[in-house]
């Protein structure tokens, strides 16, 4: 089984030295859930996913010499957001260096993706074949989440609130969910731009649209279903062709009530009863909310509160600790001036929004709101792939808005 992965990593570098960076770049997006469902699978003391990570500046360090190419709003927002998330690693040097090479890298890879995808995608050529890798990487966790839905094989035993969550092979919720929203997402807008009237490629996209709805659901995950949402309520708002949405939306609905019938209201109102019941006065202690991440953040402000020191309250201790909740994290480990720098990005970005075409300006706040509700009940500042594509594609919006502007003709 370790082959595939040691595979795809060698796929990578042959693309990258045959083809370029950008089919090296393709071949990263369309196989990066394959990979992540290896992240307990280790090549000596490093995991699949820590090898990845360290591939990736080394196949695209090159593009950090182009980044004087990339207008300066965006590299000060990228300056901005790696500050905050690197301001107190140093610290780790001492106490614990193997976690201040991991932060290093980590953050490395962070900064090159939000110059990534706009030095790459320059044309609406690889613009298509960037969504269609997307696409492609969610086929994986939809297929493995429809085995386990149709066969009652559990490959990795994870339940929330009495419900069992179809994780597949993935550590937790987050990958399955992650890679349908982005399938989703890519779908959206591949619908969006492009105009195509080829039968199989237009079934291929409903019936993966179908999947990812499913494998979302099937992880009973309550931010997934706020950016969702969220997701349904932007395109109402902003989208012009709001038929052709609310249109998508049923499909995607309709689709998870074929599978699992009536019970998905049921298991909806199981997954929120503890925010339900604290509505109600059932549940008295609003910490069990959230799936008792209140307790999580209590118990860690306390510390940062009673037991750092005044210098590392400022300047941050470069400890990582399993806090779901990014702001909290950015605090503990970067200090208040972490803090501040994370603040400064929230309202960086919110400046750019406004900075970006009007008429493809939804795509970006979906990409921001996502970002601000995993910020709440997880840490997205670890992980590099989801910066790569959040913050790559939002940046294209921004820079490169010609490439959004739908297609008239095939």
């Amino acid at each position: 089984m370790i082959l595939i992965p040691i595979l795809i990593f060698l796929a990578m570098i042959i693309a990258k030295t045959q083809k370029g960076m950008f089919a090296c770049f393709l071949v990263l997006v369309a196989t990066k859930s394959i990979i992540d469902a290896f992240w307990d699978y280790k090549f000596g003391a490093l995991s699949m996913m820590a090898i990845q990570g360290v591939l990736i500046p080394v196949l695209f360090y090159t593009l950090l010499s182009e980044r004087k190419k990339i207008p300066i709003v965006w590299t000060r927002t990228a300056n901005i957001y790696i500050i905050a998330l690197s301001f107190g690693i140093i610290w780790a040097v001492l106490s614990k260096p193997i976690h201040f090479v991991e932060f290093l890298i980590l953050n490395i890879n962070i900064y090159i993706g939000f110059i990534l995808i706009p030095l790459l995608v320059f044309d609406k050529k690889r613009l298509r074949l960037l969504l269609l890798a997307i696409m492609v990487c969610g086929i994986f966790p939809i297929l493995v989440s429809v085995f386990q839905l149709q066969t009652g094989i559990i490959f990795r035993e994870r339940d929330t609130v009495g419900l069992t969550r179809y994780v597949g092979f993935y550590h937790d919720a987050f990958p399955v969910r992650f890679y349908g929203l982005m399938t989703l997402f890519a779908i959206l807008l591949y619908q969006t731009i492009f105009k195509t009237k080829d039968f199989f490629l237009n079934g291929f996209m409903l019936f993966l649209g179908i999947g990812a709805f499913v494998s979302i659901y099937a992880v009973y995950s309550k931010a997934a279903v706020g950016i969702i949402g969220l997701w349904v309520f932007i395109m109402l708002l902003f989208s012009k062709s709001k038929t052709k949405q609310l249109f998508s939306i049923a499909v995607g609905v309709l689709g998870i009530l074929l599978v699992f019938g009536d019970v998905v209201v049921e298991n909806i109102e199981q997954l929120f009863s503890k925010e339900v019941g604290y509505q109600t006065g059932e549940v008295t202690d609003a910490k069990y909310t959230l799936a008792g991440r209140g307790y999580i953040w209590e118990k860690y402000w306390n510390i940062w509160v009673n037991e750092q020191s005044f210098f590392f309250q400022w300047f941050g201790d470069g400890v990582d600790r399993p806090l779901h909740n990014e702001f909290l994290r950015v605090l503990m480990v970067n200090g208040i001036i972490g803090f501040m720098f994370l603040i400064i990005f929230v309202f960086k970005t919110i400046t750019n929004l406004f900075r970006i075409n009007k008429n493809i300006r939804m795509f970006a706040l979906m990409l921001f709101g996502m970002y601000l509700i995993d910020s709440i009940g997880l840490e997205p500042g670890k992980y590099y792939y989801y910066n790569i594509l959040v913050w790559g594609i939002f940046g294209t919006l921004l820079l490169r808005p010609h490439l959004f502007i739908k297609q008239q003709n095939n």
